[in-house]
């Protein structure tokens, strides 16, 4: 006999099985209610109570139950959307209490920017509740806003806006372009009922497809070849570009190699082979040795975007529109040169080699250093 509760988001009559936690969740001896809202919600997992009889985190329906319909409704909007572009999702009250907060955020934003009657929901590409990125839709216009990490200084978004103005107006590369508010300014201060004040920036909709999702046919040696183009420029910028003195952005030096592979060996979920364990162990050293050698001159080192990967690229009419740039930060620009090739074949890479070089040269041996890249992107 099939299973039915009114689904705690929407309130619709749906199915729903108790079943254990994905492996992928942070706690797979959990049990979990299945709910399978595929009218509106689709299909997610709430957190359950383990007993003699599983039942629904009592927490999570009174949180929802205490919440606006407009808030439920976006909550709803966002589970749907996050559904649709593939991604799973298993609520506790935590994550649902992040939702609902950032409503308040945003409907406070949309105001400061003068887009009173503009909707907005979750972009769909993944819950990042420490930066979560929205789309306002306007009558005939859609945006998007940053909703920026709390605590984050003021200078690092300032440093964000720099680079992407710069990317435009040095090599006229087409990228995040950002929206003033009503006073403005590029950058808001909300702080919405008594909530802890955060900042928030909005930029013009870039049209078009991601890489990734482009139709194979139309990936072609010329596509890949401007890609390579496109990277090479991003980096003459970097390369060339003078920074003012309130210029903030993360480092991704030996310190930051460091502290990546001792959280991932500190990992206990992680069940790593002795020699496994002993190649991560020394991957600290031999970035070690590869930096001392290359150095950190402006030639090798300077701001790359770090997450170069096809779903933070966008075809807009023929141009390639880098996106998402909230890893922005001081590096080797071989890490952008690995991520974005890496998605392609052997021979797909000679163009996107051959593009980037006609911009700038690759060391002789950029293969075998960009094998150390990989190990470190793999982390």
């Amino acid at each position: 006999m099939i299973e039915t509760i009114p689904c705690p988001i929407c309130r619709t009559q749906v199915e729903y099985a108790i079943e254990n936690s994905p492996e992928w969740y942070r706690d797979p001896s959990l049990p979990v209610y299945r709910i399978d809202c595929y009218d509106k919600c689709r299909r997610y997992w709430l957190e359950g109570i383990s007993d003699s009889h599983p039942h629904i985190d009592p927490s999570i329906t009174v949180f929802l139950d205490s919440l606006k319909d407009e808030q439920r409704t976006f909550i709803s909007e966002s589970t749907q959307y996050a559904c649709d572009d593939g991604i799973l999702i298993v609520y506790n009250r935590k994550a649902l209490q992040h939702l609902a907060t950032d409503w308040h955020y945003v409907k406070a934003a949309v105001m400061l920017y003068g887009l009173n009657n503009a909707s907005f929901r979750i972009s769909g590409s993944g819950f990042d509740i420490a930066n979560m990125l929205f789309f306002l839709d306007t009558e005939d216009t859609r945006f998007t806003l940053r909703l920026h990490r709390a605590g984050t200084s003021v200078h690092k978004i300032r440093s964000e806006i720099y680079w992407l103005k710069a990317l435009w107006n040095t090599s006229r590369i087409k990228t995040l372009s950002p929206v003033p508010g009503r006073d403005g300014e590029m950058i808001q201060f909300l702080s919405p009922k008594d909530l802890p004040s955060r900042y928030t920036t909005v930029y013009n909709w870039i049209p078009g497809e991601t890489l990734n999702a482009l139709p194979t046919a139309e990936k072609t040696p010329e596509l890949i070849r401007n890609l390579g183009l496109m990277v090479g420029r991003m980096h003459y910028v970097s390369e060339t570009l003078e920074l003012p003195h309130w210029f903030t952005r993360p480092r991704y030096d030996i310190d930051w190699v460091t502290s990546q592979v001792e959280e991932v060996l500190g990992t206990e979920s992680m069940d790593y082979s002795v020699e496994e364990r002993e190649k991560l162990s020394s991957l600290p050293s031999r970035f070690s040795s590869f930096a001392t050698k290359q150095g950190e001159g402006r030639n090798v080192f300077g701001l790359i975007h770090l997450d170069l990967a096809p779903h933070n690229i966008i075809v807009s009419e023929g141009q390639l529109c880098p996106i998402d740039v909230v890893h922005l930060g001081f590096g080797y620009y071989l890490a952008d040169v690995q991520t974005a090739s890496s998605y392609f074949s052997e021979e797909e890479r000679t163009f996107f080699f051959e593009g980037y070089q006609e911009i700038r040269s690759l060391p002789k041996d950029y293969l075998q250093q960009l094998a150390l890249f990989e190990e470190i992107r793999e982390l």
